[in-house]
């Protein structure tokens, strides 16, 4: 019984998508053109024609034509008559239930189609394999194919696919129990055949509309569509959408409305042979005369059910026994092919073993002239291998000489560098002792302009006189202030010189972090504007106050610290490129105390990273960055320096496009 529902549903389903397909011929005209019609591609699209004009009324016909169709196209080669016979006989083989062979022809058509770029027919098998697969309940796999029919629709812009896109998507979310999504669907298809009055396509969309109104428990919507799909008089779905009705009445209770329906329906589908729609349609009366008590009714519609599902279950035998007589043929088919293809090796190999024999007595030819030829060959080969040598020798020792020569220039930049250095840590030296006079001096001179503040207090001065005296004073101070503060950074700077200067001790010092992460914040924001005039970003800080001195190098944890911020920067000025100057990007530096543990943060809103790219990260020689920009062993350093250098650990966490959050950790006691 399951299997029997099954069928009615995807028949039912599927009965606008290869409405299209139908033709206004005379199938006796077309059987007379094909007793006359040779065995070439015109006969294909004869069988073609046949297939779909008899697919609503003899479906068993119109498959042994299907097949017929794709057997002579693969014999001949011609891929556009198999292209057709998949989308017009692998239709009825959804509706049967021949999953298997629908699935491989439908395949085959699909690589076809992609091969001579036949969008509309690509997009048409799409939308079949999601049937397939949705009738089977993969809908994971429903869907893929749904999703790559709307792709090719949306890329190339194709709008007569849309209404057997919306169709199509409405059924498998239908299907899905997703009925709202499905609804949304539904009712686009019903807008895009408005303008095309197409009054079968028209009626079987309102009877899904009302269907999936149904699904959701609203009976007015249900009913309002269903009488809207007898409006448009496709009596070949009246059957169904009658049935549809009399089932809205059931639920409601209202048994005389839904008994009425039902026997429409009844009658109906027994007009069209639609036999699904015949035991559904007695089974539903049977079961309302027994709510009703009129066993005897209820016992008469049973009988015709259990005969209709025999009907049913005979047409499944026929199928059956089609199939078997396919498959013999298609065993025939093979048998030929290989026939075929052994005629062809045997010419092959006859081909193979006439070029061996001209190729064996070309050989001896060669040999003869060979052997001739090969004391003269002997001393030009002697002469060749000592030229070789010569050669080899003078290469060895030219690259020695460009070797030494490169090993001379590197010595001579080495020496130019330590004596910049040198020079660089000398002027540092010399600047300290002019910037601790001002520095002095300044403070002095604040503390001067006070107690030259307080003296003025104690003389007798007019009023007028002693204000402008005070307004002077607090200038002077406020300048003295000033000199005081930006000489002290300068001072910062010049130890941070000398610092760099020297070489690392290794050693840790008690270190104050959240000084630390500030002062190389602000360098490296500073440096990179200093570097790109046009590049702006916001930064801010969120220091725990009450953050310990822990112990570190300092040289080389402000050696990491620099380069994630950097990183930073670099992320979001990327996305500015990406997004407009209408984007601004963010860096945040944290600091927190977690049981032993110091935390620093550094986050970003920049493009953030893939689940590839995070894997390598700290790989040595690994970077994003375009080429010269980067050398890759950035984060590969600080990894160590944290890792190794300190007995901490460095992570990274990002959603691309969102961005990245790097976190050091660093023990304590």
């Amino acid at each position: 019984m399951k299997k029997y529902i099954c069928l009615f549903l995807f028949i039912s389903t599927t009965n606008v998508l290869f409405a299209q397909f139908f033709k206004a011929v005379s199938v006796d005209s077309l059987k007379n053109e094909l007793t006359k019609a040779k065995h070439d591609t015109s006969k294909i699209l004869i069988l073609d024609k046949l297939t779909a004009a008899l697919t609503a009324s003899n479906p068993t016909q119109a498959l042994r034509y299907g097949r017929e169709a794709w057997a002579l196209a693969s014999k001949i080669k011609y891929d556009k008559g198999k292209i057709l016979s998949a989308l017009s006989s692998g239709q009825i083989m959804l509706n049967t239930s021949d999953y298997a062979e629908a699935l491989n022809k439908l395949l085959e058509a699909r690589y076809l189609a992609g091969k001579s770029q036949m969008t509309k027919e690509i997009v048409n098998i799409n939308l079949k394999l999601a049937l397939l697969y949705t009738n089977r309940k993969q809908f994971k796999s429903a869907l893929e194919y749904l999703s790559k029919a709307h792709l090719v629709r949306d890329s190339l812009q194709i709008p007569d696919l849309d209404y057997s896109l919306n169709q199509t998507s409405g059924y498998v979310y239908k299907d899905m129990g997703q009925f709202q999504k499905a609804l949304g669907f539904f009712k686009n298809a019903y807008q895009n055949l408005i303008t095309k009055k197409a009054a079968h396509q028209l009626s079987t969309t309102s009877y899904y509309i009302g269907s999936t109104f149904s699904a959701l428990n609203q009976r007015d919507s249900a009913l309002a569509y269903f009488r809207k799909s007898l409006s448009f008089q496709a009596k070949f779905h009246e059957g169904r959408v009658y049935y549809g009705l009399a089932s809205v009445f059931k639920a409601s209770n209202q048994l005389d409305s839904a008994i009425f329906y039902a026997k429409k329906a009844l009658t109906r589908s027994n007009e069209n042979q639609f036999i699904p729609i015949t035991v559904f349609s007695a089974q539903l009366l049977s079961e309302l005369y027994e709510k009703k008590n009129d066993l005897k009714s209820a016992l008469f519609y049973t009988k015709i059910a259990t005969a209709e599902k025999d009907s049913l279950f005979n047409e499944e035998q026929i199928r059956q026994i089609e199939r078997l007589a396919y498959d013999e043929k298609e065993r025939e088919l093979i048998i030929q092919r290989r026939s075929e293809v052994h005629q062809a090796d045997l010419e092959d190999k006859i081909k193979i073993y006439g070029l061996s024999t001209l190729l064996i007595i070309v050989l001896l030819v060669l040999f003869f002239l060979y052997r001739n030829n090969k004391i003269k060959h002997k001393a030009n080969q002697i002469l060749h291998s000592q030229k070789e040598e010569i050669d080899t020798q003078r290469a060895k020792a030219e690259k020695a000489l460009q070797d030494l020569k490169a090993t001379q220039a590197q010595l001579i930049q080495s020496e130019k560098l330590a004596s910049l250095g040198e020079l660089t840590a000398g002027i540092a030296h010399e600047i300290q002792n002019p910037l601790n006079f001002v520095n002095n001096f300044s403070e002095l001179s604040i503390d001067l302009a006070q107690e030259l503040k307080e003296e003025i207090e104690k003389v007798s001065i007019p009023e007028k006189d002693k204000e402008y005296i005070d307004e002077i004073i607090g200038d002077l101070t406020q300048n003295q202030q000033k000199i005081n503060q930006h000489g002290k950074r300068a001072s910062s700077i010049v130890k941070g010189m000398l610092q760099h200067s020297r070489s690392s001790s290794s050693e840790k010092e008690l270190t104050d972090i959240n000084a630390l992460a500030d002062e190389y914040l602000r360098l490296s924001y500073h440096g990179l504007r200093a570097k790109d005039k046009s590049f702006n970003s916001d930064f801010k800080t969120d220091f725990d106050i009450n953050l310990p001195k822990i112990e570190v190098i300092p040289q080389d944890l402000g050696r990491v610290l620099l380069n994630l911020f950097n990183n930073a920067f670099y992320a979001v000025k990327e996305v500015s490129h990406l997004e407009g100057v209408g984007h601004l990007g963010k860096v945040l530096v944290s600091t927190q105390q977690s049981e032993n543990q110091v935390i620093i943060k550094v986050t970003d809103n920049g493009i953030g990273m893939s689940e590839a790219t995070k894997a390598k990260i700290f790989q040595p020689f690994f970077t994003t960055k375009p080429t010269g920009e980067g050398t890759g062993l950035g984060l590969s350093l600080s990894y160590d320096i944290i890792t190794k250098g300190h007995g901490g650990t460095l992570e990274v966490e990002s959603t691309e496009g969102k961005g990245t959050t790097f976190i050091i950790k660093l023990p304590y006691i």
